[in-house]
Formats: C-alpha cells, structure tokens, sequence
C-alpha cells in the first residue's frame, strides 16, 4: 500500500507499504482501483494538524530569530564600523585644519624675513632655526658644532625678527601637535573599522545564520513527514486490524454457511436416499400387482371358459366372484373392466 503526503495540502509523496499489484491488459481497469483503493491520503487521515502546525510554527519562529539575530550582530557591526568611520573622518578634519594653521604660521614667518631683510642663507636665519629646533628635540639630535653655536647663542641677545618667529613658532609647535594627534586618532579609527570588517568576514555570521535556519526548517520539514508518517503508519494499523477482524467475522458467518450447507446436502441425500427407496419398493409393489393382475386375470379367464363349457361352478361362484374382486381393487381395476368375466351363480 502507497501512503501520500503533502505538508501544505496533505499529499506529498512519502514511505508507504506496498502491495504487489500486476496489471494485465485484460485486466487493467480493475488493477487501476485496487491501486486506487490501496492509496491513502494523508487529508483521508484523522491527522492532528494543530500540533503539526504548531511544531512548523516552532521552527519558523527559530528560523527567523536566527537570521534577526545575525542581521542585529551585522547591523550592530556596520554601526560601528560607520561610527569608527565618522569620527576618523571627524579627526583626519581636524588634522587637516590643524596642519593648515601650521602652513599659516609658516607663511607669516615667510613674511617676517621678507620684512625684515632677513637673507635664506644668513647667519641671523641659521640661528633662528638652530634655537627653533632646540626648543622641541632632544639635545643627541646635534652634532657637536651646533651644540657649540647654541651656548654661543645663549650669551647673546635676539633679534626683533628673531624673537617675533620664535612667537611664530610656539603657535605653530601647537598646530602642529595637534594635526599629528589628529591624524593619529584618524588612522586608529580606520584600523579598528578595517579590522571588525575582516572579522565580520571571517565568520560569515548573516550566510551561517541563514544556512542554519534552511537546515533547521528542512529538518522540521522531515520531521513534521515524519509525524503525518507516524500517524499515518497507526491509523492504517487501526485500519487493518478492524479489515482483518471483519474478514474474521466473514470467515466465521462462512464457515458457519458452510455448515449449514452442509447439513443440508447431508439431509437431501438422505431425503434422495428415501425417495429411492421408496421408489424401488414401489416398483416391487407395482410389479407384485401387475403379477396378481395377470394372475387374476387368468383365472377369470378361467371361470369364464369353464362356465362357457357349462362346468358346475356354484358352490363356489360367490366366493370366486368375491376373490376376482378382492383381486381387482388390488390392481386399482374398475369394475367396468370386468364386466364380462362375472360369473353367474345360477349356472
């Protein structure tokens, strides 16, 4: 037998028994409803659907928590990684800005030597940037000659372009810290931005979560056939066993008829077996009165001939006459048929 189910309309195709059926050319109309009268389907079937639907419920709500799941975790890391983007953008601003104060600064002491006379290659410009230079660096960063120059400078007075560059300077030492400060907090962004996208990649979260939501709705998939299957396996059971407890009771009421029949033929041969005996003691009973007929007969013909031939007959002729009647109601004659055999007893 074929059992056929369907999780949206009770009929898909599933494990079923199978009972052999060959079809014939003659025969096929009939093969053709055994085979139908031997498929259940599963809509037939007295299924529990709240519980299938219920189980389906499950497994998709489990599904989607799933995927929503990793959709936050995903969006909660775009989040993030657009805020590390937003403010490395925010710093590398302030870094451009801080660095163009520096230019300006650059600009405005270009201006001063300009005002001042000042030449490139001068000692007046050396000076100004040794002292710019040891304001900010380490003293292991000069040779020895302009180690030497600095003290010289120390014991010395400034120039007016000189002192106002110096000026110049501070400004443009802040500007500056800040611009590379900036930068830096830039970069750290953008690395810690580049990095959650590689680890996002890397675990592949949104196509895992989603892989395993298939495989969980497939495996509900399966297990809900399993269930239509079970029940469908219990129900044919139920089914069967009241067929074979039906067929049992036919059995019985057949045997019983069978009996009966039976008996019956027993009684008619029985009943043959009379009549045939009947039968036989009839015809023995007809061939006796045949023979007393022809008997009877003769001895009429007898007492005919001898009353004909005046033989003296009557001291027996009553008796005779009552005997040839005695005979003939034996034999069922009628009288009719014997009119001319009496004899008369004055002869």
């Amino acid at each position: 037998m074929q059992v056929k189910f369907n999780i949206n309309d009770n009929q898909i195709t599933g494990p079923g028994v199978q009972t052999q059926t060959k079809e014939s050319e003659r025969a096929g109309q009939k093969s053709s409803q055994i085979k139908r009268a031997n498929t259940i389907f599963a809509g037939d079937l007295p299924m529990n659907k709240d519980s299938i639907m219920l189980r389906r419920q499950q497994a998709q709500k489990k599904a989607m928590k799933m995927v929503q799941d990793a959709w936050a975790g995903d969006r909660k890391s775009d989040q993030g990684m657009a805020e590390m983007r937003e403010k490395a953008e925010h710093y590398r601003a302030e870094a451009l800005m801080n660095q163009e104060k520096v230019t300006e600064c650059e600009a405005r002491k270009e201006n001063l030597r300009q005002g001042y006379h000042v030449d490139v290659d001068s000692q007046e410009q050396k000076d100004l940037e040794l002292l710019e230079r040891a304001r900010y660096f380490y003293e292991n960063s000069f040779t020895d000659e302009e180690l030497q120059r600095l003290e010289e400078l120390q014991d010395q007075s400034l120039t007016e372009y000189q002192q106002k560059c110096l000026e110049i300077h501070e400004e443009q030492h802040i500007f500056q810290n800040r611009a590379e400060s900036a930068e830096s907090a830039a970069q750290a962004f953008n690395q810690s931005a580049t990095s959650m996208k590689i680890e996002r990649l890397k675990f592949h979260k949104m196509t895992d979560a989603q892989n395993n939501a298939e495989k969980l709705l497939e495996e509900t998939g399966k297990e809900i056939v399993g269930m239509l299957w079970d029940e469908a396996k219990d129900h044919i059971d139920e089914t069967y066993e009241e067929k074979r407890e039906e067929e049992k009771e036919k059995a019985e009421e057949k045997e019983e008829q069978e009996e009966k029949v039976e008996d019956i033929r027993e009684e008619k041969e029985i009943i043959e077996e009379r009549i045939e005996s009947d039968r036989e003691k009839n015809h023995e009973a007809e061939e006796s009165s045949k023979e007393q007929e022809r008997d009877a007969r003769k001895e009429a013909e007898l007492l005919k001939t001898m009353a004909e031939a005046g033989m003296d007959v009557a001291g027996s002729g009553a008796g005779v006459k009552a005997e040839i009647q005695d005979m003939l109601h034996k034999m069922k004659l009628l009288e009719a048929d014997i009119k001319g055999i009496e004899v008369d007893e004055e002869i």
